[in-house]
């Protein structure tokens, strides 16, 4: 037999159940309760107003942060998608202007992405793409520094500023003529004859030698240094135009 707990509720169910069949058959008019219901929450609207609100208010302070939230990711996306596109079309630039160089000489030429890792001097590219040591790094016919050691997929790159073991043979636009080496921090145009006419602002090629080519950019002269007028030879200081650091990309041939 049922307990008196659960009597208690099917009579509260058997009640409601007549109530709403009586309403159905139109026996019984509820109308009454639900106007004082609405009598009710008339009068007391400003009371209900007021404990609603808050609650109210936190749900919609809720959907204000999540909606933040969605877009302050959505940003960070766009951003970084920005930053992506805005790289490649300043390669596309680069390579475009590359190739329309009119005066490039086609053999092999590799064209790479520069790579900086703690100061140091590295490209995208190695043995698997052909790159030998020796091999000059340019960027638009301008000598940026040769190819140092050469490793599987990147090789580090020896700028003429650190160029203290060997030189290159180059000539300033006047005919000049003297050898590039480094100091390791500045590139000198050294072996100059005492009376030859340097002037600051001349600018400053390679000459004609066993693996680099003629005429390569180098720099222009930015000063002479005159510390020891005995010597029968002086040393200029030049000048890139172009930093390594600064491109996106450089050729390799």
């Amino acid at each position: 037999m049922l307990n008196e707990k659960y009597k208690k509720y099917l009579m509260v169910l058997f009640a409601i159940f007549i109530l709403f069949f009586l309403q159905f058959l139109n026996l019984l008019n509820l109308s009454w309760p639900i106007s004082i219901a609405n009598l009710w929450k008339e009068k007391n609207f400003k009371i209900l107003q007021l404990f609603t609100h808050p609650f109210k208010r936190m749900a919609s302070l809720w959907k204000l942060t999540s909606r933040l939230e969605d877009l302050q990711y959505r940003y960070s996306e766009a951003s970084a998608n920005l930053i992506k596109i805005n790289s490649l079309q300043q390669e596309n630039q680069e390579l475009r202007k590359l190739l329309e160089n009119s005066d490039r000489s086609y053999r092999q030429v590799v064209i790479t992405a520069p790579v900086v890792s703690f100061a140091q001097s590295f490209i995208a590219v190695g043995e698997q793409s052909g790159i030998k040591p020796g091999s000059a790094v340019l960027y638009k016919d301008t000598l940026l520094g040769l190819v140092d050691q050469v490793e599987d997929r990147q090789s580090s790159v020896l700028l003429l500023s650190k160029l203290t073991d060997s030189y290159i043979l180059a000539e300033t636009e006047t005919g000049i003529k003297g050898i590039i080496k480094g100091n390791g921090r500045e590139i000198l145009l050294t072996e100059i004859k005492n009376d030859d006419q340097i002037e600051v602002g001349q600018l400053v090629f390679t000459s004609s030698q066993l693996g680099i080519e003629k005429g390569l950019l180098i720099g222009k002269v930015a000063r002479i240094l005159t510390d020891n007028q005995a010597l029968a030879v002086k040393t200029a200081i030049v000048e890139q135009l172009v930093n390594f650091y600064d491109t996106s990309l450089v050729e390799v041939r």
